[in-house]
């Protein structure tokens, strides 16, 4: 297995990993060129921050403090970290070895409309059964939000031109119903059983990827990492199992791919905390205060069946 690194945005550029007959597979989208890179609309497998997904006109209250963000998504809402989020600054490596690396970023007091200076450190380590670990770990010096996570688009494919032959399954009771700017609506939180968010057994990407297109799924609250999602190339016996400890994970199914991508080229299943939960009191927090310690993990586990 071979894991290739940027440091601008932090962003996964390759993970290639072995076929049935050993031969090394890419399996994200990528450029060809690191310039594209900077050029970027996409979010191609970078580490997102301070704030995956979005924040409802940017605006949220954090202590009893109103607190007003950039709005980078069409003038209204704050998305994945705002104007310069962390996918568009060079990370400082501060670690590396032959099957792992750490990259650090200082997001000073103010960045985007933030509060507090926040530390963020991400580490990605390979292991010899084709796993890939991301450890996030944040702290700040005042009150603020964190949410950061991976923005890779897979395709198991031989080809990778499209999505539409892989199969997708997602251990999740519950999703978030979402408005037409992908914001939560009332109640909040509603049963995936007799919808076609229901994905708790595998489905066809074909079937789901214009009906569904972006959606975020509540998982159940655990502690420790366990597997929240899967996603299958039954033709070329391809298995992605995707494991995180966080509350939700968000699938995109790259409807909006542009430029050097088709749509649905790639596949996003992003674990982090769910959209627009500073708002919306039912949801797990995503507040940090002074002297604690934001720590979360995403695993992607590769095989062959």
């Amino acid at each position: 297995m071979r894991v290739e690194i940027l440091d601008w945005g932090c962003r996964i550029v390759s993970i290639r990993v072995p076929d049935k007959h050993g031969k090394l597979i890419d399996t994200v989208l990528k450029y060809k060129a690191i310039a594209d890179y900077k050029k970027d609309e996409h979010y191609l497998g970078c580490t997102v921050g301070r704030y995956a997904n979005r924040i409802e006109n940017g605006k949220f209250n954090l202590l009893n403090s109103g607190i007003q963000l950039s709005r980078n998504e069409a003038g209204k809402n704050h998305l994945h970290g705002g104007f310069i989020g962390f996918d568009k600054k060079y990370w400082e490596l501060t670690s590396r070895t032959e099957n792992s690396l750490e990259m650090q970023i200082l997001s000073p007091a103010g960045d985007e409309g933030y509060p507090g200076n926040l530390i963020v450190k991400v580490r990605y380590e390979v292991s010899e059964d084709n796993i890939l670990t991301i450890i996030y770990h944040a702290k700040a010096d005042a009150a603020t939000i964190v949410n950061i996570t991976n923005h890779s688009y897979f395709n198991l494919s031989d080809n990778r031109e499209s999505i539409d032959d892989l199969q997708l399954q997602v251990n999740a009771e519950y999703y978030t119903p979402l408005s037409d700017l992908h914001l939560p609506v009332p109640p909040y939180r509603k049963k995936v059983k007799n919808t076609i968010f229901d994905l708790t057994t595998f489905k066809s990407v074909y079937t789901l990827k214009e009906k569904i297109g972006n959606i975020n799924y509540c998982i159940e609250p655990s502690d420790q990492v366990q597997r929240v999602a899967t996603i299958l190339d039954v033709d070329t016996g391809r298995r992605l199992t995707i494991s995180s400890d966080y509350p939700g994970i968000q699938i995109y199914f790259g409807n909006h791919l542009s430029g050097k991508f088709k749509p649905f080229q790639g596949l996003c299943c992003e674990p982090h905390y769910f959209p627009n939960s500073p708002n919306v009191n039912i949801y797990p927090s995503a507040l940090l205060l002074p002297g604690d310690q934001y720590k979360h993990h995403i695993k992607y586990s590769f095989e062959n069946f």
